[in-house]
């Protein structure tokens, strides 16, 4: 076993499995708390692409670097990360988008009860549309600490006794 290989892969596991986890649930919480809903929605669209991409591309890079075989456990695990990464990026990402921008628009063109009715619609699909981002975040999280689980397993494996 290369011991830089490894170093290395353990390291970027680290910091992918880490800045996620951290992200998801200690800092885009605190954000959304102390920030005022502008300044929150601009940050978010800024991290997100970079976020998702990081999601996407970090089990790919993991599974090419492997210090340890990829059976079905720890291969399937960096699947589901990269999938549900890829799924944010490419489909729920766009969608809340556009689902903000119908939303910035229609603010402009009415108000009060009318603005209200047309909203509530949008309000529910964004809710859909970020509902399902958590969950394939909580998913990509997921299968980060399964390929953790098995990496530390087969690391520990190699280990003389």
């Amino acid at each position: 076993m290369c011991l830089v290989k490894t170093t290395a892969h353990l390291l970027f596991y680290s910091f992918v499995f880490g800045g996620t986890t951290f992200y998801s649930y200690v800092a885009s919480p605190i954000a959304f708390k102390v920030l005022e809903k502008d300044q929150f929605s601009a940050l978010q669209n800024k991290i997100f692409p970079y976020f998702f991409q990081m999601q996407a591309a970090s089990p790919v890079i993991l599974a090419l670097t492997a210090p340890i075989a990829l059976t079905t456990g720890p291969l399937s695990s960096l699947v589901v990360a990269s999938v549900s990464g890829l799924t944010n990026l490419f489909w729920l990402l766009p969608w809340t988008h556009k689902v903000k921008e119908q939303r910035k628009n229609i603010a402009k063109k009415y108000t009060g009860s009318e603005l209200e009715a047309k909203d509530a619609i949008l309000r529910k699909e964004f809710g859909k549309s970020h509902g399902l981002s958590l969950l394939f975040n909580l998913s990509n999280v997921c299968g980060m600490l399964a390929y953790g689980v098995c990496l530390s397993g087969g690391l520990l494996r190699k280990i003389p006794k």
